[in-house]
């Protein structure tokens, strides 16, 4: 059985010089998950790839959390058609 890890959101918040509240924000609009452990919210060490990348999008773009979740929801429709396109392509040389 995998053992889950987890960073707290006080911690990555004051490590990467973003307010709790964004964080709790993109969880709203369903980012990221959040488990709650000892009356603590807690980020699970798989999403900080993704949660680095918007926190990026947030500072450097200042883009809003509501422009976050559009970048997010596009980025993987396009990461869907690029395996689409890999199957398809895998397809078609094989009939070759």
């Amino acid at each position: 059985m995998k053992k889950e890890k987890y960073i707290s959101i006080k911690t990555f918040c004051e490590h990467h010089g973003v307010g709790e509240s964004f964080v709790y924000s993109l969880y709203e609009y369903e980012i990221l998950q959040l488990e709650h452990k000892e009356n603590e919210g807690m980020l699970y060490m798989e999403d900080l790839p993704l949660l680095e990348k918007m926190v990026r999008l947030y500072n450097e773009l200042d883009i809003n959390p509501e422009g976050i979740q559009a970048i997010h929801h596009l980025l993987g429709q396009v990461e869907s058609l690029q395996q689409e396109v890999a199957s398809l392509k895998r397809k078609l040389n094989t009939l070759e």
